[in-house]
């Protein structure tokens, strides 16, 4: 399709060939335009996953006022992948508008109204009201990220007829006359075949964007190319790299053959759901199998570690839209949740009383601006995508506190003395933080910030560089903040990160990080009490004394008043598969007997000699986890370091 003729036509011409154009007729052969050179990079892809280019899709059918979006790949070859939504579609002086004004959406603008894009009297809203995600109109060419070329295949209610446009993206490395031309100036950032073809259907509405030819770069990350690379040497070799394959994933195909590769059953092709499960049921069995891999051997289950690249990108896809939460919003929690709600308005904080039925939301006066219901759900490949945040979950522990702690709070800055010129006008926002013993994933620990209810950053693990070196309470700490009115200036270019300089970022680090003070000062006082209460000292000396020294090492990490030390539980188990929790110790880190302590020989004392040897590897265990060296290895190479440990301890005997 690259080789064909395009005439320069202006908008109106091509307008009003298009309307005038019959089934029958060839298509049109014209450019495709952006309004200002500089952004011409975005068909180099500004976007820093292929995930980012399908969060955009999505955000275009939810400003488009669509109910549903349809995301359909051939996982795990993704040679294809189909956005399809049921929005309100566009016509052709929308498309055209479109395609000639790449960075020029009219959304946010007068001629919004006029092309139904945006709601009569309100250009940030879309026709029925929703709160506008996209600002720029360069979403729809975040697919340049995915592919070269790709098909828009579009209608309005009412219209006999549907649109159709060819794309095929140029490359902005290749025009080699950038500096001599006007930086200012149109810059062809492509061609497009459009046309128009009959429809059976008058009153559908809708858009479809069919993507094919994928990049290879692009299959290879989708297919999560390198590590199973790694894992699966396409050159027969032996695996020498000890890479650890994902619990859960999709499948691997092997390079250059739509064959999946053979091996293991237990490793390739793990899904957590069933074919027969709808795609509600499938989600929640994603969800939960992230929550119920802390009792299977890894007491802080990570994403990273758990999925391949593609369920990696839908959990992500299902943190960023702007959907119903899992189970329910944390404004909606009621007293029947039994969860301790704090008033960060107040200081020092207490807890409030919810009375009845009485929810989070009513009892701070949030309304429904970030309600649970948004009338808005996607599915990709037979899942029904929530948001995977449910702050009622008990998580096990071996610290003092053992139920999180819920603190809500919401603020308005009016800058009423600044120019809204400097300031982008007021900034409104919700937001909850919550302690807990343990966040689930560990990803989730962090600032997750929604503008409009939806978001490009994900979780910030530093809480927008909070300046404090509590790494580890600080990992049990997971916040949402919910902006009502402002920071939309404060955005970058790809929604991904923001200006860290805008007075909207400045006002709101400081909210956060107050409250971050707050919170922690809380969660100590309560720590401390409680593990006042329940302090119970060994009997034996020698315990006692490596106790003492393993506490110290956590107290000078912060965390005496977060945390006991883990406890550490040897299993009399022989397989190769890792230990399984028991009811009573799953907050515990299990080691196989066998694997790590060994045979102590024969003798009289060889059952009190086995004590002391597993209270001495698990006092060393305890002082690792206490800076992190545990969670950073695989389950063989805690088990593989901790037996060299133990070798050491009775060399030196």
């Amino acid at each position: 399709m690259s080789s064909f003729t395009a005439s320069d036509l202006s908008e109106q011409d091509l307008v009003a060939q298009l309307s005038a154009l019959s089934p029958d007729a060839e298509p049109i052969p014209t450019i495709l335009r952006t309004d200002r050179r500089v952004l011409a990079r975005v068909t180099d892809g500004i976007y820093r996953q292929p995930g980012s280019a399908l969060r955009e899709l999505i955000s275009n059918a939810h400003d488009a006022d669509a109910s549903t979006v349809t995301i359909r790949t051939d996982r795990p070859r993704f040679e294809r992948v189909i956005v399809e939504d049921d929005g309100l579609g566009m016509s052709p002086e929308t498309l055209v508008h479109l395609l000639y004004h790449i960075g020029g959406s009219v959304k946010r603008t007068a001629l919004g109204e006029s092309l139904g894009v945006t709601r009569a009297g309100d250009p940030t809203r879309s026709p029925s009201g929703r709160k506008l995600i996209g600002k720029i109109g360069i979403g729809i060419f975040s697919v340049a990220q995915l592919t070269q070329s790709f098909q828009i295949i579009t209608k309005v209610q009412g219209d006999d007829h549907r649109t159709v446009a060819n794309i095929v993206m140029k490359q902005y490395a290749e025009e080699s006359s950038f500096e001599a031309d006007d930086p200012n100036g149109e810059y062809e950032a492509g061609k497009v075949l459009i046309w128009r073809e009959p429809a059976a259907d008058v009153d559908a509405h809708g858009t479809s964007v069919v993507l094919t030819a994928m990049r290879p770069q692009t299959r290879d990350t989708l297919r999560n190319f390198s590590l199973w690379q790694s894992i699966f040497p396409s050159d027969g070799q032996d695996n020498s790299s000890d890479v650890t394959p994902p619990r859960f994933n999709i499948g691997v195909v092997q390079p250059g053959d739509d064959e999946l590769l053979r091996g293991n059953s237990s490793v390739l092709v793990s899904l957590p759901w069933r074919d027969e499960d709808d795609p509600g049921e499938a989600f929640a069995c994603l969800v939960n199998a992230v929550w119920h891999s802390q009792f299977q051997g890894d007491p802080n289950p990570r994403i990273d570690k758990l999925f391949d690249y593609y369920l990696k990108m839908v959990w992500s896809l299902s943190l960023s839209a702007p959907l119903p939460y899992v189970e329910k919003h944390p404004f909606d929690i009621t007293a029947d949740d039994a969860i301790t709600v704090y008033d960060l308005r107040k200081y020092p904080l207490e807890s409030v009383q919810l009375s009845g039925e009485q929810s989070v939301r009513e009892y701070f006066q949030l309304g429904n601006a970030v309600g649970q219901s948004t009338g808005f759900r996607i599915f990709i490949d037979g899942l029904e995508l929530k948001r995977p945040i449910d702050v009622r979950k008990e998580p096990p522990t071996s610290g003092v506190l053992t139920r999180p702690l819920l603190f809500v709070g919401r603020h308005r800055e009016d800058f009423a003395a600044v120019d809204r010129a400097l300031t982008g006008g007021p900034l409104e926002f919700q937001a909850y933080i919550c302690w807990s013993p343990k966040v689930v994933p560990a990803e989730h620990a962090g600032v997750l910030i929604r503008v409009h209810n939806a978001t490009g950053m994900l979780f910030d693990e530093t809480f927008l560089r909070f300046p404090v070196a509590e790494q580890r309470r600080m990992s049990q700490i997971s916040c949402e903040i919910f902006i009502t009115e402002g920071f939309d200036g404060a955005l970058n270019i790809d929604r991904e990160s923001f200006n860290y300089a805008h007075p909207h970022v400045v006002v709101l680090t400081r909210w956060l990080h107050e409250s971050l003070r707050q919170v922690i000062a809380t969660q100590k006082r309560l720590g401390s009490k409680a593990r006042g209460e329940r302090k119970q000292y060994q009997s034996d000396s020698k315990l006692q004394k490596m106790t003492d020294v393993v506490e110290r090492e956590w107290a000078t990490t912060g965390d005496q008043d977060a945390n006991d030390p883990p406890e550490i539980v040897f299993v009399d188990d022989t397989s190769d598969s890792p230990p399984q929790s028991s009811s009573s110790d799953i907050a515990a880190y299990h080691l196989r007997r066998a694997a790590v302590v060994g045979e102590v020989g024969p003798g009289a004392n060889s059952q009190a000699r086995q004590r002391e040897l597993e209270a001495q590897i698990a006092s060393i265990a305890r002082l690792l986890a206490a800076y992190g060296v545990l969670d950073s290895l695989s389950i063989a190479k805690r088990e593989t370091l901790l037996a060299a440990i133990r070798e050491v301890i009775q060399a030196a005997k």
